[in-house]
């Protein structure tokens, strides 16, 4: 709205109205026109970037977090491929709205690591080894001392949401690897709906679990 560019596009707008001989009235007319104009362009746009579907990106992240989002990614797109290969009818049908499950888990994870590189990185802004010989030099009674015991109890919060945060992704990342592989192999033999209906309960499961992991961190907002 008050953008350098949406400035000059009102500021010259006004200038030409004025070096055309119009009336200063009509130059703020048009400067209200331009302003608008540019406002409602701008906010179509957002809505259209806001609207794509998000972009999944492993190396974005660093490890163990990039592994764990790879590794969900290798594993819908070893699924993608079976379903390719399958043979169309309801076996093919029930793998791909297993597949549609499986992009929910895809998308669980890369938000679920994205918020467990937030933790590391936050963590790590808490240098204990210096805190530490600090406060071994400080008297008794010290009034530093309280905010330094304050932030060494942050990072060990910290540490252990972060450590229970992957390994519950890495536990929930095998299980899904176990379940898409299940699934792409009854995916290969005829008259297999019955098993592979049993397939997809694990996979949407396995999704659940991730969703509400996801969540859990979001109800926290990382501690900081």
């Amino acid at each position: 709205m008050i953008s350098p560019i949406t400035v000059g596009l009102v500021a010259g707008s006004i200038v030409l109205v004025l070096l055309a001989g119009g009336h200063w009235l009509l130059a703020a007319i048009a400067g209200l026109v331009v302003w608008l104009a540019r406002v409602f362009i701008a906010t179509r746009i957002a809505r259209r970037i806001n609207a794509l579907p998000h972009r999944i990106d492993p190396f974005a992240l660093r490890e163990p977090w990039r592994f764990f989002v790879r590794d969900a990614l290798q594993a819908r797109n070893r699924f993608s491929e079976a379903v390719a290969d399958s043979t169309e009818g309801p076996l093919r049908d029930r793998l791909g709205e297993i597949g549609l499950q499986l992009d929910r888990g895809v998308e669980q994870s890369w938000e679920i690591a994205q918020r467990g590189q937030q933790l590391t990185d936050t963590r790590r802004l808490i240098d204990v080894d210096a805190l530490t010989r600090t406060r071994a030099a400080l008297a008794d009674g010290d009034p530093r001392m309280a905010s330094i015991d304050a932030q060494i109890e942050s990072h060990e919060r910290l540490a252990t949401r972060e450590t229970g945060t992957r390994e519950q992704l890495e536990a929930l990342d095998s299980r899904l690897d176990e379940a898409v592989v299940r699934a792409a192999e009854l995916g290969t033999r005829a008259g297999a709906i019955g098993e592979l209906e049993s397939a997809g309960n694990d996979v949407g499961e396995i999704v659940r679990d991730l969703e509400a992991l996801r969540q859990g961190l979001d109800d926290v907002g990382g501690e900081r």
